[in-house]
């Protein structure tokens, strides 16, 4: 499909849902909000300074984790990708892991870390690192034998087949993983804030139990921007260095 059909779709696609929101909003009534008054809800709280001060709040707890998770989730990932020993030996627990509701551990991360920085810190980090770990991995296991013999051929053994032949031919998945973790690092910090009603969950909370849908609504569609602003930058970073090879993770 061409960009121009790509973006005729997408204009479409959101004309109707844009459609299908006023109706609704119509039919509902006022447990719905429409387009106008959500607009004059983001902008009171952009007038209030609650919705600035909520979402950089949650950016500064989303690069902390964040940055933790790719310190960690890259040379594990890596390693484990190369080496089957140490895949042997943590892939069982990482796998666990991955599949280990997060949500469950808050109450013990709680008693842990208490509710200060350590513990938005702990829960981005979990949300993230995991699902980076096996893309990573998946990237360096799943290189081709001949993209391996040809470096050979050429020269490019121990580290130097690791550095010029198994990083660039993995690029692609790593690019991937920085993606997923990012969209999982959002959803964590959101998380976290609800459990503590700090920042986004603070302001959610309070909406809720005054039934300020419009205002509500307006916070999580600017959470979901967040998240799809950044997914959209390293889809643009993935585009541009690691074009040649395409990696379909969601």
């Amino acid at each position: 499909m061409s960009l121009s059909a790509r973006r005729r779709h997408q204009s479409g696609g959101a004309i109707l849902l844009l459609a299908v929101w006023v109706v609704a909003a119509w039919r509902v009534g006022p447990a719905l909000p429409g387009p106008v008054a959500l607009a004059r809800a983001t902008v009171d709280l952009y007038r209030s300074g609650a919705l600035v001060d909520a979402l950089s709040g949650t950016l500064v707890r989303v690069a902390l984790g964040y940055g933790l998770a790719v310190a960690v989730a890259f040379p594990v990932g890596a390693l484990m990708g190369v080496d089957t020993r140490l895949d042997a030996f943590l892939g069982t627990y990482v796998t666990a892991l991955f599949v280990t509701s997060v949500a469950s551990l808050l109450p013990f991360l709680i008693l842990v870390a208490g509710t200060g920085a350590g513990f938005y810190a702990a829960v981005v980090f979990l949300f993230a690192v995991f699902h980076m770990v096996l893309i990573v991995r998946a990237g360096l296991a799943t290189v081709e034998s001949g993209t391996r013999d040809a470096g050979r051929v050429y020269g490019a053994r121990g580290w130097r087949a690791y550095v010029y032949v198994l990083l660039p031919a993995a690029l692609p998945h790593a690019v991937a993983a920085l993606r997923v973790g990012y969209n999982r690092a959002v959803k964590g910090a959101v998380v976290a804030e609800l459990w503590i009603y700090a920042g986004i969950g603070e302001l959610l909370h309070g909406y809720q139990r005054f039934s300020q849908t419009s205002s509500a609504l307006a916070v999580v569609l600017h959470v979901l921007l967040l998240a799809v602003v950044g997914v959209r930058l390293l889809r643009v970073a993935e585009r541009r260095y690691a074009g040649w090879r395409v990696v379909t993770v969601r």
